[in-house]
């Protein structure tokens, strides 16, 4: 489409735009008053890497990874719900948003609330409770760890004060006693070394299940710290009870073997006994505590600080706009609104409205274009043009006067038919005064009234309707007695009295054509106002005539339509002149800058009225001369003034 039709169409269709936006911006200023305002709140916290992250850098995410890691984990529904539960109002994961500092492990928490106070109290709660989940989450990989060699440290402190205990208040028990207790002893460690055995396998048969069958030779992925916490506590517990069995099973065969012992060697080698229990028992106590201390520095160093670095306050501005905003934001969305349904319209209207679709659609050339005009209808019986002789109107009549002549330079135009597709699209108005217009360049000029159904000529003109071309038809009156003068100099009107019955018979009789041709003859053109395409007259008229104009309304006269016509004139061998596109908006049309220079004619065209009432009587002695011309021995009576 090209610019100057987008132009025309945005010319067409700008009352629409006001509308849209108008009521586009009233919508938006309407949000912008009844919008609850809303505040935002931001607080800024520190991710930091684990203290342990240089000696295992494999199992441990980079900076990146890590800021997204815990900007997920703060939308994560467990953290909502806590923090939901602590404020007191729910929060929601709409209401959040985090973002990460670029390049910096710092991330950036806002929170939307109608509360300021409620907003900047949600962004510190999610901080803090993230906190706290981070601590409980790390917590939880090394709490097993934990909680075993807690347990065993409490053991190994029961067994610690129980030999302590015996040591001190030791009591002269029989050897047959305390080869019962070794025995005892021996058997539970026994036991005890069993199952260890067993659990140590299963860890090691883990590690093997890790290690590629196809690749016996590529070393096994690492070990987590849980993982090597677990099997090293396995192994010391299993080289203590080993050295506990060992020495349980000296003392038993020391006792079973030894053979009439006194009491006192009996007591000394309890006593030796116990003192060695007790060493050992303090050494794994020590082992255990070093143990218990690896496994928390473990968890600290492996767990990642998360620090609040700035608080949220409170904000006393809502996020918002001003009204103006929504007001522009309003406006321009009723604009593409009103633009959309304004060119869905336009897309779907399929009516003529410039040359260039005439061109294209009939392949005909515009011959005329005739600006809508209130006054052109009420000239009390005289054509506009000839009213208004030096206005745009009259130019514009010219123009289509002088188009004419130069599409008849081979064979004169003398019988011209004005029609057109539909009613109601001014071709009375065009035929009216492109005669008076021919009349002003000194031509002998007959208007004939073809519309026998519904003739406007007479009202046009001021003139009655009492005879006309019926009279002629039925034989009652000559052609001569029913013309009649006009006040245009040289032109000559024929109405066409009583309306007919069969008007398409007598349109196409052969008498109309013997009327036409004594026309002719008396005249240097005819022009012919016939019915609308909507009746079969047109047709019928317009194989008698040398050419045909049609009278086109852009906007008005459909396409189709305009193409039956067309195939229908060229089906009755009529031959088209051209189009005249009647009632062209001022600001649609080219034509509008002769409407500057209107208001300084008006006074010239105010001195030739004088003139042309004075030319009446010549006007009576033309049409006098054109009818004697063609029978000079019948008498002349035309000399009947117009009503």
């Amino acid at each position: 489409m090209e610019l100057k039709l987008i132009g025309q169409m945005l010319r067409r269709w700008s009352w629409l735009l006001i509308i849209g936006l108008l009521i586009g911006g009233g919508v938006g200023y309407a949000l912008s008053v009844y919008q609850t305002p809303e505040y935002v709140a931001s607080t800024k916290l520190l991710v930091m890497e684990p203290l342990g992250n240089n000696v295992n850098k494999v199992n441990n995410l980079n900076d990146k990874e890590l800021a997204d890691t815990y900007m997920e984990l703060l939308k994560t529904q467990p953290i909502l719900d806590s923090a939901s539960q602590k404020v007191g109002k729910t929060i929601k994961d709409a209401n959040i948003k985090i973002a990460r500092v670029r390049d910096t492990g710092m991330l950036v928490l806002t929170v939307r609330d109608t509360d300021p106070q409620a907003a900047a109290l949600m962004a510190n709660v999610l901080v803090e409770v993230l906190i706290e989940y981070n601590e409980a989450l790390q917590m939880s990989r090394f709490s097993s760890s934990e909680q075993s060699l807690e347990l065993q440290v409490k053991e190994i402190e029961d067994e610690l004060n129980k030999l302590e205990a015996d040591i001190e208040q030791r009591s002269d028990r029989s050897v047959e006693e305390q080869r019962r207790s070794a025995e005892e002893q021996k058997v539970e460690l026994e036991g005890q070394i069993f199952a260890l055995q067993g659990e140590i396998a299963r860890l090691e048969q883990d590690i093997d299940d890790l290690t590629p069958k196809s690749l016996p030779n590529e070393l096994p992925p690492p070990l987590s710290l849980e993982q090597r916490s677990m099997l090293n506590e396995k192994r010391t517990q299993l080289s203590q009870k080993q050295f506990l069995l060992d020495l349980y099973q000296k003392t038993y065969f020391k006792l079973a073997l030894e053979s009439g012992p006194t009491a006192a060697e009996t007591t000394t080698g309890s006593e030796n006994l116990e003192q060695a229990n007790l060493v050992l028992y303090r050494q794994l106590y020590s082992t255990l505590q070093s143990n218990y201390e690896a496994v928390r520095l473990a968890r600290m160093q492996n767990t990642p600080n998360v620090v609040q670095v700035e608080r949220a306050a409170p904000s006393s501005v809502p996020i918002q706009s001003g009204p103006i905003h929504y007001i522009i934001l309003g406006a321009i969305l009723g604009l593409l609104v009103t633009g959309t349904i304004a060119f869905i319209l336009e897309y779907m209207d399929d009516t003529l409205k410039t040359p260039q679709d005439v061109n294209n659609i009939l392949g005909l050339p515009v011959v005329g274009t005739v600006v809508s005009e209130s006054g052109m209808m009420k000239q009390e019986g005289t054509p506009y043009v000839s009213a208004h002789p030096r206005s745009p109107m009259a130019e514009t009549f010219r123009t289509l006067r002088t188009n004419l002549e130069f599409a008849s330079v081979d064979k004169p135009l003398k019988t011209i038919l004005i029609t057109s597709p539909g009613i109601g699209q001014g071709k009375t108005t065009i035929a009216a005064n492109l005669a008076a217009v021919m009349a002003q360049a000194n031509k002998r000029v007959i208007l004939l009234e073809g519309d026998l159904r519904r003739p406007r000529v007479h009202s046009v003109l001021g003139m009655s309707n009492q005879v006309g071309l019926s009279d002629v038809f039925r034989g009652q009156m000559d052609i001569r007695d029913v013309a009649r003068y006009s006040k245009v100099k040289d032109l000559a009107v024929i109405t066409s009295g009583a309306l007919p019955p069969n008007p398409a018979e007598l349109l196409g009789s052969v008498r109309m054509t013997q009327i036409l041709a004594r026309l002719v003859e008396s005249a240097s053109v005819v022009i012919i106002d016939s019915p609308p395409f909507v009746v079969t007259d047109s047709t019928v008229l317009a194989s008698k005539v040398d050419g045909v104009l049609l009278v086109i309304q852009p906007g008005k006269t459909h396409a189709e339509a305009a193409r039956t016509m067309l195939a229908q004139l060229n089906r009755a061998g009529a031959h088209v002149v051209g189009v005249v596109l009647n009632r062209v908006s001022r600001k649609d049309s080219s034509y509008y800058g002769y409407y500057r220079y209107e208001n300084e004619m008006t006074t010239v065209v105010n001195d030739t009225r004088p003139a042309e009432r004075a030319a009446d009587d010549t006007t009576r002695r033309g049409l006098a001369a054109m009818f004697n011309k063609r029978d000079p021995h019948v008498k002349n009576d035309i000399g009947k003034e117009a009503v």
